[in-house]
């Protein structure tokens, strides 16, 4: 049996001096599944993702992602895995603005060699996957040098998506991505973006509060059905 790609116990999170945000008993994503996590704003959906991306350290339970546990005393280990087998869109891209697209795709693979080789491997060259994968997901040839400060919302968004992509991550996750898009653009998205991940067997945990969207998924979580603390 593959190992999930993320398994949750006995979570609890509370902010310095705040009540109980997320107390999560059971979460799981198995290999190569796609997941719609539903949860109002302010439900502690973009707390759960930085847990598990390990950004934000657990304190209270267990997270493991890809069979690694993210241990909350060991900073530097989190980063390491985050780099090198996560792929994270942020809700506002968080591109470096003095970098072209090419470069801030790139980026990744100066903190982690894994990444690179895992392309290597596949006879692939960093730069030819980072192109390719920008123009799979949209962004014309003219785009490819502007500062991305030059960029449009859309083509931020896929400049983003393409550098969380690069490298072959096991897990991908997305944290309203599509928020600031229009219908067509965002359904465009949202196909390219679980394509590639069935072409590389990745993983996909997609949070949104758009339940129209969840269709689009292996399966839908609502996180108020996993987080007791929402019923406390």
């Amino acid at each position: 049996m593959s190992v999930p790609a993320i398994a949750i116990s006995n979570l609890r999170f509370a902010w310095p001096g705040g009540p109980d945000l997320l107390t999560i008993d059971a979460f799981k994503l198995e290999a190569a599944e796609s997941l719609f996590l539903a949860g109002a704003s302010g439900s502690g959906k973009s707390t759960l993702l930085g847990l598990i991306a390990g950004i934000t350290p657990c304190l209270s339970g267990d997270v493991t992602v890809l069979g690694e546990v993210m241990d909350p005393d060991r900073p530097s280990r989190r980063d390491a895995i985050r780099a090198s087998r996560l792929g994270v869109i942020f809700q506002l891209f968080n591109l470096v603005p003095y970098l072209s697209p090419l470069e801030n795709v790139l980026l990744p693979l100066r903190f982690s060699p894994e990444r690179a080789s895992r392309l290597r491997a596949a006879g692939l060259s960093p730069e030819q996957e980072a192109a390719r994968l920008l123009d799979v997901l949209g962004l014309d040839s003219d785009g490819l040098d502007r500062a991305s400060t030059a960029l449009s919302v859309g083509q931020q968004q896929r400049v983003a998506a393409a550098r969380a992509l690069l490298g072959r991550p096991g897990l991908v996750i997305a944290d309203e991505p599509t928020s600031a898009l229009d219908h067509d653009t965002r359904d465009a998205f949202l196909s390219l973006l679980a394509a590639e991940c069935r072409a590389s067997d990745a993983a996909l945990l997609f949070v949104s509060h758009d339940r129209r969207l969840a269709n689009r998924f292996d399966r839908m979580v609502e996180l108020d059905t996993i987080n007791h603390a929402a019923a406390a």
